[in-house]
């Protein structure tokens, strides 16, 4: 007679419960990936936003400090200010927030002939503002501006010329994603000198009076950042307008962030 032998194994419903219980592991771990990643993202968008306006401020500040530079036999006529800024010229903003304002630097320079002889030279350097060029995920170009410079270089016709080899060239993308530029000249006080000084306006006796410039520079995030337009508390996101002394508040997904230099202008005085 036949004994009935035991046989180990896994009923339907214990199946069942690991297989929910596998799907739950698995959804917790999706859940905390996705949180990480995000997290990240939002860290790495941050850090370009932050590296691209401190590299930006740096290129500008090394041309700001050259600004009236000349060596002391130069008699190179100066025909042009030392430093111009031109307030609210900045793209596609411009209309909404006179987002961005334009400066022209021009300092003196040194170079050799083939005979080995002094060559003095005067160059101009333009930082300015446009439409960003950027397209969008619909096709259109994204709504924020773009910071382009010029370097040109004052021929013997009295013309200021670019695309020359090894001396000018014509303007050069710095960065996109710019919410705003402003340009704030200075006196040996600390204030501001107001309409900036030019050749053709009030201020003209007083070019050769900046003894500083304060840049603030606002850059904006990439991608959206946040998840909610408006704050926790319902109220708006704001940025610090640095020539109105007032705020702009923002209601859209992006981060913002504003960086502030103040320049010496040591070489202005230089006539």
């Amino acid at each position: 007679m036949n004994k009935l032998k035991n046989y180990a194994g896994v009923t339907l419903i214990e199946m069942l419960i690991g297989i929910v219980i596998s799907v739950i592991i698995m959804a917790a771990m999706f859940a905390s990936y996705s949180a990480i990643n995000n997290s990240y993202s939002q860290v790495t968008d941050k850090a370009k936003a932050s590296q691209s306006g401190r590299n930006i401020l740096a290129i500008i500040m090394r041309d700001i400090r050259q600004a009236g530079f000349k060596y002391f036999e130069d008699n190179i006529e100066n025909i042009d200010e030392p430093i111009r800024i031109t307030p609210d010229q900045g793209g596609v903003e411009a209309d909404l927030n006179s987002a961005c304002d334009h400066i022209q630097i021009v300092y003196g320079d040194l170079s050799y002939d083939d005979d080995d002889n002094e060559v003095y030279e005067r160059y101009r350097v333009t930082y300015f503002c446009r439409d960003s060029e950027i397209q969008g995920a619909d096709g259109n170009n994204i709504q924020t501006n773009a910071i382009f410079k010029k370097k040109e270089i004052l021929a013997e016709d009295g013309e200021w010329v670019d695309n020359v080899p090894g001396s000018s060239y014509d303007e050069q993308l710095l960065t996109d994603y710019v919410e705003k530029l402003q340009f704030i000249p200075k006196d040996i006080n600390g204030l501001e000198i107001k309409p900036p000084p030019t050749n053709d306006n009030v201020n003209r006796f007083r070019v050769y009076e900046i003894k500083a410039v304060e840049i603030s520079l606002t850059m904006r995030s990439v991608k959206n950042f946040y998840k909610t337009p408006t704050q926790a508390d319902g109220s708006n996101r704001v940025i610090v307008d640095f020539e109105s002394d007032g705020e702009e508040e923002f209601d859209d997904l992006f981060l913002r962030e504003t960086f502030v230099m103040s320049i010496n202008t040591r070489n202005v005085g230089l006539k």
